[in-house]
């Protein structure tokens, strides 16, 4: 039998599984330029355990026995569940870029039971892909912390960011906010670097919500917990991570684009967010020097 060549630049994060009496998070990595899982002639997979892969770009279709095939594109976090037949891939001639884990362990089989995740409803979608690509690729610590790290801690994290996106997703037709805390939404808006728009100065953001510095300065940290500086400097270092995941800029243009003085001030201030620098970053998510 035949095998058709496959292209996909494949990143492992986890060597070993991290094993807890919670849970276990068997594998995780990262595919690029891949097709996916069960595009014909080959047959569906069936795994033993829970799987959790989120498409960071490009399209494709999902299916299994109850699920007629469905779009799913950037921004999808598709779960499969043990010996329940899937296909999750590209259509004929295109690729694309996914996160995935494997996972098992009392505490996926709660978040069954209770019905937070069920194989009725198995495509969630999300807005901000980066900002979940980055919460994704977070519970996985860098090497120099990992051995450090409790396993319950790191599978605990991944509990959290999966429950995390479920509530928001559940949450997304009830009534906005009430009017008191508009501001704040604003100042996130504002203060944010997202694909496309580059975040505020915070002096520029108190003076357009109608503030004195200090008050605005006092006013955000309580509601979020950080000064508005730090929340403007960690969005623009976020922005930064998914550049270089995206792979097209080298680091010293991701630093002229975000506005960083130089690509050494960068890459301190990348290195302080995510322990390791912007070079080992990419090297982690992309395979590549």
């Amino acid at each position: 039998m035949s095998h058709r060549p496959d292209p996909t630049i494949k990143t492992r994060l986890l060597l070993r599984p991290v094993k807890s009496s919670i849970g276990t998070i068997r594998l995780g990595g990262i595919n690029q330029g891949g097709f996916g899982i069960g595009r014909p002639p080959d047959r569906r997979r069936k795994l033993t355990c829970y799987g959790f892969t989120y498409i960071m770009n490009g399209t494709g279709v999902y299916s299994d026995a109850s699920t007629p095939e469905t779009p799913v594109s950037k921004g999808d976090l598709v779960i499969f569940f043990p010996s329940r037949p899937h296909q999750c891939c590209t259509r004929p001639g295109e690729f694309w870029d996914e996160l995935w884990f494997e996972c098992e362990g009392p505490a996926f089989d709660l978040m069954r039971q209770t019905g937070m995740i069920t194989p009725k409803r198995p495509l969630h979608h999300t807005q901000d892909s980066d900002f979940w690509f980055r919460r994704f690729f977070q519970i996985i610590p860098p090497l120099h912390l990992r051995e450090k790290t409790p396993p319950e801690v790191i599978v605990t994290r991944f509990f959290a960011v999966v429950t995390e996106l479920l509530a928001g997703n559940e949450s997304a037709e009830e009534a906005p906010a009430p009017a008191s805390e508009g501001w704040l939404t604003d100042a996130c808006e504002l203060l944010g670097t997202h694909e496309g728009v580059s975040g505020l100065e915070p002096e520029v953001v108190a003076r357009r919500l109608g503030f004195s510095y200090e008050s605005f300065r006092k006013k955000f940290r309580d509601a979020v917990g950080i000064a508005p500086g730090r929340f403007h400097l960690d969005s623009r270092i976020d922005r930064a991570a998914a550049l270089l995941h995206q792979g097209r800029l080298t680091i010293k243009e991701i630093a002229a684009q975000l506005e960083f003085c130089d690509e050494f001030y960068f890459s301190r201030c990348f290195k302080r967010r995510f322990g390791q620098s912007p070079r080992a970053f990419r090297r982690r998510v992309r395979g590549t020097a």
